[in-house]
């Protein structure tokens, strides 16, 4: 049976395709807008190109992989002993360095406190495990019910480090 979970676009190539296809087009010689069309199409086109992971427990595999139309590009690796599924609360700071909107030259350096619940493969014998998914703490009861069903397809138990204020309220 083979498990394969999609994080989502490919967050560089969705800039970097379309930007260096433009400066190649306009190197040509095309026409502007001819660029651009290319350039647009080419952006389309990354939109397409999603990264993931993938499980086959019948041969104990497991990939980092680049899906592409439906098929998967990796390199395949052995298994290793998951024990269990980790449901954890994760906050991060951001440093907001931009300009202030109603003074020019004064900037905003307040930070952005950015949470998130983040779905892990616990490893045995280690301290890290393998990172499944991180979604925003917006999207609580959709990732128990993702988290839920990963270990139920694995067999394996579901830890959840979750404050309590998160697990009382209804979010």
């Amino acid at each position: 049976m083979s498990i394969r979970i999609i994080k989502g676009p490919v967050t560089g190539l969705s800039f970097a395709a379309p930007l260096a296809t433009l400066f190649v087009s306009s190197l040509l010689s095309n026409r502007p807008l001819l660029s651009v069309g290319i350039a647009l199409a080419c952006f389309g086109a990354t939109r397409l190109v999603q990264s993931g992971f993938e499980i086959d427990q019948a041969r104990r595999l497991q990939r980092t992989c680049i899906i592409v139309l439906g098929h998967s590009l990796g390199r395949w690796k052995s298994l290793v002993s998951i024990v269990g599924i980790t449901l954890k609360h994760f906050t991060s700071a951001q440093h907001n360095n931009t300009p202030s909107s109603s003074s020019w030259g004064i900037w905003n350096d307040a930070y952005r406190v950015k949470q998130e619940v983040v779905v892990m493969l616990s490893i045995a014998h280690s301290n890290t495990g393998i990172i499944v998914k991180t979604l925003p703490l917006g999207e609580l009861q959709a990732t128990q019910t993702f988290a839920a069903g990963l270990a139920e397809q694995l067999g394996i138990p579901l830890n959840v480090y979750l404050p309590t204020s998160l697990t009382t309220k209804d979010r």
